[in-house]
């Protein structure tokens, strides 16, 4: 006997979840297609890749700051521009 698409608030289970991607494309049972377009909970769970009831999410992946000399690349950039403009400007009124 399979188990339940859908749980006692008529959410998709693991199941069903799995049933939906083992469809081919547009051919879905359609009852779970149906639900899933209408169910904010189910459509949050399929984007977080959360099929499996009570299965913690993956760890985040930390991410590194950047290096310090990239801040001095930006801020040396910024100031040269600043001043080509204020060149620029001076150099169109002077004509």
């Amino acid at each position: 006997m399979s188990a339940p698409l859908r749980d006692f608030k008529g959410c998709l289970t693991a199941e069903g979840f799995r049933a939906l991607a083992q469809a081919p494309p547009g051919q879905a049972p359609a009852e779970l297609a149906a639900h899933l377009t209408g169910c904010a909970r189910c459509q949050d769970r399929l984007l977080a890749g959360a099929t499996t009831t009570g299965a913690p999410p993956p760890p985040r992946e930390r991410r590194l700051p950047p290096p310090p000399w990239r801040l001095w690349v930006v801020v040396v950039a910024a100031v040269l521009l600043a001043l080509s403009a204020l060149a620029i400007g001076r150099w169109l009124t002077v004509r």
